[in-house]
């Protein structure tokens, strides 16, 4: 089906308001600290993808707020089929999660 340029212009505004709402919504600071096998804590914040410490062993737990969501991968990149366990709030691992990066959302 085309697009016409009436119901272009009508998708446009509305992605311009949608877009304008978000960047004035207050958000919630994003940062955890990760902790290591070998007791290293690493502290992230913001939300791009953050390599992790390497040689520290898996991660054994999460420290973060309880609405700060993250993404562990296994990878250096953040890409979404090296992704290896995701949640929200702080948690701890029974078995070491050995992850390359994070993002926070």
């Amino acid at each position: 089906m085309p697009i016409r340029p009436n119901n272009l212009t009508t998708m446009s505004a509305t992605i311009a308001g949608a877009a304008s709402f978000v960047n004035r919504c207050p958000r919630a600071e994003l940062r955890a600290t990760i902790v290591f096998e070998s007791g290293y804590r690493q502290v992230v914040e913001e939300s791009n993808g953050h390599p992790l410490a390497r040689g520290q062993g898996g991660i054994v737990a999460m420290e973060t707020s309880e609405d700060t969501r993250y993404t562990l991968f296994g990878g250096a990149t953040c890409h979404p089929t090296l992704a290896l366990r995701s949640g929200r709030g702080p948690v701890q691992f029974p078995t070491p999660v050995r992850a390359g990066s994070i993002i926070l959302e």
